[in-house]
Formats: structure tokens, C-alpha cells, sequence
């Protein structure tokens, strides 16, 4: 099932100098071997194709606003959230107009050829 890790909700802790927020502890049922970090942009007005994963799960860091869909939800992600989508659900994102966005894709594991699309 998809979680949504909202960075607004995530309290600011003071550093020398610097704060930071721990946006998503996570917890994964099974050992991962490999992990592949992708830099996703994506144009102004923008749907992505709907996909999906056979054996992967994919988080996601928000690094702009931008609206998500996962299975039949929207989702309305502002900078820092983090979205982990399981194997088996769709999702795709929309970008606002006059907005390109940038988004920060972890594959668990770095399975290069697990994506399954739409007909």
C-alpha cells in the first residue's frame, strides 16, 4: 500500500549551523541487495504514463510541488514529501502549468527491467 511522508509534518531539529527533518523511517519487509537512484524532470503540464512494478518498490523525494497519482488516489506533494509505491500499483505524476518539476526515484531494488505498462 502507498505512504505518504509529508516533510511538513516532520519537526525541524537545530545542527551547527544547519536543521534538518527526518521526513520517512522505513522499515522493509525483505533484504535489499541494490538500490538505483534516478533524477527524474519532467516538462510544464505533464502527465507521465501510468506504470507500475513487478518486483520493486519505488520511493520517491519531492523536490517541487506537484500532484501524484497511485492506484485511483491523488495525491498533492509539496517539497521533501517522500512516496513509497509498492510492486503492483500504478502511478504516475502531473506537473503544474509554467512549473517544470524534478524528483528524486530510488528503485529497491535496482531492477532495471521491472516496469510494466498500461495497454
Amino acid at each position: 500500500m502507498v505512504k505518504v511522508y509529508r516533510a511538513s509534518k516532520a519537526t525541524l531539529k537545530g545542527r551547527a549551523g544547519y536543521g534538518v527533518k527526518y521526513v520517512a523511517d522505513l522499515d522493509f519487509g525483505k533484504p535489499i541487495e541494490s538500490a538505483g537512484f534516478i533524477l527524474v524532470k519532467i516538462p510544464s503540464q505533464m502527465k507521465t504514463t501510468p506504470h507500475a512494478h513487478g518486483r520493486l518498490e519505488e520511493a520517491f523525494v519531492i523536490l517541487n510541488p506537484t500532484k501524484m497519482g497511485v492506484n485511483e488516489t491523488y495525491y498533492d506533494l509539496d517539497e521533501g514529501d517522500v512516496v513509497v509505491v509498492e510492486p503492483g500499483e500504478w502511478h504516475w505524476f502531473e506537473t503544474p502549468k509554467g512549473e517544470n518539476v524534478n524528483i528524486i526515484a530510488v528503485k529497491l531494488p535496482n531492477l532495471k527491467d521491472d516496469k510494466i505498462e498500461t495497454d
